[in-house]
This record gives structure tokens, sequence and C-alpha cells, in this order.
């Protein structure tokens, strides 16, 4: 006998675990949870890790000061900001849509990134108003437009909360 029956069987006896969570899965029930229940996971977890690396990218743009030249980087930056919002707006029908239907908690408040938007949009508005070497340029305009958008987008979800 094997050293975990006992265990499982103890589990299972008292009611901590559902025994039929466990049972044998049909053919299709294994399809929906790799390809439906795995695949909204990765999208979630690609979808956030581009949303911080675009924050940060923006940032250093910006304070760096490349984006008063006319760089590749700074073409990039301005290229993905709509597709940018579009994936901050799925990011966040995700995670609402896990709350709601799965009843789970977030991992991580979605507060740190409003007020990480909200904090490079005061920093660098600061910085334009005192500094002559920071000018109002396209990117801190395109600060400006996400960093209100990305609190709009939060104030929506933060109003329908379950």
């Amino acid at each position: 006998m094997v050293w975990w029956r006992d265990t499982t069987e103890y589990i299972y006896e008292t009611g901590i675990e559902d025994p039929a969570k466990n049972s044998a899965k049909s053919f299709w029930e294994r399809v929906n949870d790799i390809f439906f229940q795995e695949t909204v996971d990765a999208l979630f977890f690609f979808l956030g890790v581009f949303t911080y690396i675009y924050l940060f990218a923006v940032a250093f743009l910006y304070l760096s000061g490349v984006s008063s030249f006319d760089s590749v980087a700074s073409k990039i930056i301005k290229a993905l900001a709509e597709p940018y919002l579009g994936a901050v707006g799925i990011y966040t029908i995700l995670k609402e849509t896990r709350k709601r239907r799965y009843a789970l908690s977030s991992r991580h408040w979605g507060e740190f990134f409003v007020l990480a938007w909200l904090g490079l949009l005061a920093l660098c508005s600061i910085l334009t108003v005192i500094f002559p070497f920071y000018t109002f340029t396209r990117t801190l305009e395109l600060i400006i437009t996400l960093s209100l958008s990305i609190g709009i987008i939060y104030i929506g979800s933060a109003v329908h909360r379950p």
C-alpha cells in the first residue's frame, strides 16, 4: 500500500476536499481545462507583463529626455498607445470576470497600478513646470491621456465591484 493513500482517504472522509473534484474527467472536460482555463491564465499573465513594461518604458522615455527627439523608441511607444489601452481594458475585464465567476480574490490590487500612473503624471507635470529641460512633448501628452484613461477604467471597475 502506498503511503499517500491513507492520507487521501483521511482527507476525503473529513470532507476537507471534494472527492468528485479528483474523479476522472471526460475528454471535453480536459480540453476545456487546458484550452480555456489555462489560456485565460496565460493571457492574464502576458497582459499584466505588457502593461507594466509599457508603463516603465513610457516613464523612462520621458524622464530620461529621449522623448524630445524623434527616436525609434518614441515612435514605438506612441504606436503602442491604443493597443495598450485595449490590453488594460481586457486585463480589467478578465480580472473582474475571474472575481465574479470563480469567486477568487485578486492576487494584487489594481490600485498600485493606477497610483503608479497617477504618480507618473504628477511627477512629469511638476518637472515640466519647474525645469526647462522637461518640455510639453507628445510623450507627456500620452502620459496625461493614458493616466486619465486608466483612472477612468479603474473607477469603472471599482464602482461595479461585486
